[in-house]
């Protein structure tokens, strides 16, 4: 009875760290987000940044994958609550990012239609936000 009870023990713990083994890492979160991305699958594109976001906090597409789970629901789900949430952390956790500014935008413009965007309208493109971290010529 022994010699069973351990042969059922021996197999958990086999199966438990080869199912641990099999984890996907970071980078394949995010090649799988990108690749649901260019197939215009949104909602399996979202999981996979959103993976990221849950098991790699601090990982190296951390703020990216944030980003783009505010911009898939706000350019393709049309969530836009979702959306100003997560432009909202994002620009809280990294307001140092390259895509700080794409996420101010986003959010200033969150909910307009393409049509509504200035500079498709012919109007000239509203500087002020950025003439700050321009340098000066003089």
């Amino acid at each position: 009875m022994k010699y069973g009870a351990s042969l059922v023990l021996i197999s958990i713990l086999l199966f438990v760290s080869l199912s641990c083994s099999k984890s996907i890492n970071e980078e394949d979160y995010y090649n799988k987000a990108n690749e649901a991305m260019s197939n215009e699958n949104w909602k399996e594109a979202e999981s996979n940044f959103s993976n990221i976001i849950q098991h790699y906090p601090n990982g190296e597409y951390a703020a990216k994958a944030l980003f783009m789970v505010a911009f898939i629901n706000a350019n393709y789900t049309n969530n836009l609550e979702k959306a100003r949430e997560n432009y909202q952390e994002f620009l809280e956790k990294y307001p140092d990012h390259e895509l700080a500014d794409d996420a101010e935008y986003e959010l200033k413009h969150l909910g307009k239609s393409i049509d509504e965007l200035p500079f498709l309208k012919g109007e000239p493109a509203d500087t002020s936000e950025h003439e700050a971290s321009v340098p000066s010529s003089k």
